[in-house]
């Protein structure tokens, strides 16, 4: 497995491209605002995009689904705790003095604990929420990828509507923190860290 980092728009959040460079599939997660740069390295690459995974609804997370679905017509995944956020983009964008558009419809729904497999990649679905109520974090190989949940050095925000600061912790505690050391976590926004790192050192967490 191979990830690709794209920091996109206004609020630098990551957007990743998870590749495999025996394989023809790709798969996006979380694509944010200036969507056209992941479409240019996904023709570089000459892979198909097979599916967007979002970690969560939040408006800077989800505002380039609409131009893949365009260039690829790949499948949507999102936690249907979630959906009201993500067909109310342009509405949560509006309250942070964004302009967003309308998206195109989820196409599957993610449950906690089930198993996504495309192409040769392999998703857990690990629930994590507290950021929002549909959060999701998904673990394929040795990586994890966190969304807002969990960041290097701190934790996401609860005082959204919809958060719960209690369930972050939780979910953080029992679905992240119980990984192995070594695990790489593949956050929202900043650098990559570690569960070891995390779990010793992370002041909302230690």
């Amino acid at each position: 497995m191979r990830v690709e980092t794209f920091t996109l728009g206004e609020l630098q959040e990551n957007a990743y491209l998870v590749l495999d460079d025996n394989r023809p599939e790709a798969v996006v997660i979380d694509p944010g605002d200036y969507p056209k740069r992941l479409v240019n390295r996904i023709e570089e690459t000459g892979k198909t995009l097979a599916a967007i995974l979002l970690t969560h609804g939040h408006w800077d997370h989800v505002t380039g689904v609409r131009e893949l679905r365009l260039a690829f017509d790949a499948p949507i995944y999102l936690h249907e705790a979630d959906r009201a956020l993500y067909e109310h983009v342009v509405e949560q964008a509006e309250l942070f003095g964004f302009y967003a558009e309308p998206q195109p419809p989820v196409t599957h729904t993610l449950r906690d604990g089930e198993i996504v497999e495309i192409g040769p990649f392999r998703f857990k679905v690990l629930h994590t929420p507290g950021h929002t109520p549909g959060g999701v974090s998904f673990k394929t190989g040795d990586g994890v990828f966190v969304g807002d949940a969990l960041f290097a050095g701190s934790i996401g925000r609860s005082d959204l509507p919809g958060g719960s600061h209690e369930q972050l912790i939780e979910g953080i505690r029992q679905k992240l923190l119980t990984l192995d050391d070594d695990i790489i976590l593949y956050p929202g926004h900043g650098p990559p860290t570690t569960v070891g790192e995390e779990r010793t050192s992370n002041p909302f967490l230690v």
